[in-house]
């Protein structure tokens, strides 16, 4: 946790570096951080019970100085992350959705992703996944370092998901977004002209997606980035899915706890990648990518622990 503690405050530094350098007014957007958050209410509002009770089951476990510090710790992290992520179309205009677009429509024989999304919920209730994208993918995604360190014992396993959950976060969800910048299709029209996702837009309204806090958000997104401001939350990038390498790496520490979680993690891995094309945030190769980045990044460090000890990393 102590490195962990070392990487939050260099990625801290690093992206108000980035502000500074990339943004017209540093200075205003580093106010506008704290005095513009409507986007980081709309998202908490959906799983602060949760994470309350989270941090009552951690504090009983580890004390409340030591919870109090992770929480700073992972506090600092995701500020730095939405720092960055504001900053990126600063750095790197949006470019790759045509590209993104071509791509899904021949990986799905001609199709939009979304729209087989759309065609296969009319068989369920689809919004009722919408607490599954937010609240429950909440959890891990803001404290999965809190978690872990609080309840495995296994300092390996742990260091490893930590790695791993800076892998999601960082370098998908900054440095590879970066190479590849793209806002997704429920942006594509706004930003590049045209109709291309002409039907999209309407087929949310009509599905009742819109009128959810998923619609809201969308909003509250590109509001901040017309205006060009900066709030905790906010920042629009598409490719790859942090979403969904977040729930994989949930999955994965699932998966090496119990194999009877197996299930569970791939169950949640999949709502997670459908409501990302659902909800027209992303393209499912947003998800694709996430999935074998994160599954090589795993893998690796599976076989390295395995060559340095001579086992197999254990089970719980």
């Amino acid at each position: 946790m102590q490195n962990f503690l070392r990487f939050a405050l260099i990625y801290f530094v690093s992206a108000i570096a980035i502000v500074m350098v990339f943004r017209d007014d540093g200075v205003s957007i580093m106010g506008h951080l704290m005095s513009s958050s409507q986007v980081f209410f709309i998202v908490m509002g959906q799983f602060a019970l949760g994470l309350a009770l989270l941090a009552g089951l951690t504090t009983l476990v580890v004390g409340p100085k030591v919870m109090l510090g992770r929480a700073r710790v992972v506090a600092t992290a995701m500020i730095a992350f939405t720092l960055i992520k504001t900053s990126l179309p600063y750095i790197v205009p949006f470019y790759a959705d045509p590209y993104f677009a071509q791509i899904d429509q021949a990986l799905h024989f001609g199709q939009d992703p979304w729209v087989l999304t759309h065609a296969l919920a009319e068989s369920f209730a689809a919004n009722q996944l919408v607490w599954v994208y937010v609240s429950v993918w909440g959890l891990p995604a803001m404290a999965l370092p809190v978690i872990i360190a609080a309840i495995d014992g296994n300092t390996a396993r742990v260091n490893r998901f930590l790695v791993l959950y800076i892998v999601g976060w960082v370098v998908l969800g900054n440095i590879i977004a970066l190479a590849g910048m793209s806002a997704g299709p429920v942006y594509y029209d706004r930003l590049i002209g045209g109709d291309r996702f002409a039907d999209l837009a309407p087929a949310l309204v009509d599905s009742g997606l819109k009128a959810t806090w998923i619609g809201n958000l969308q909003e509250s997104l590109w509001n901040v980035y017309v205006e060009r401001g900066q709030a905790i939350g906010s920042g629009i990038s598409a490719f790859p899915s942090v979403h969904v390498a977040m729930a994989f790496v949930t999955a994965l520490y699932m998966g090496e706890r119990s194999r009877l979680l197996i299930p569970v993690g791939a169950v949640f891995v999949a709502a997670i990648l459908f409501m990302s094309i659902y909800s027209g945030y992303h393209y499912a190769i947003d998800g694709y990518a996430s999935i074998i980045v994160i599954g090589a990044a795993w893998a690796y460090m599976r076989r390295r622990a395995t060559q340095a000890h001579g086992f197999q990393p254990a089970m719980a």
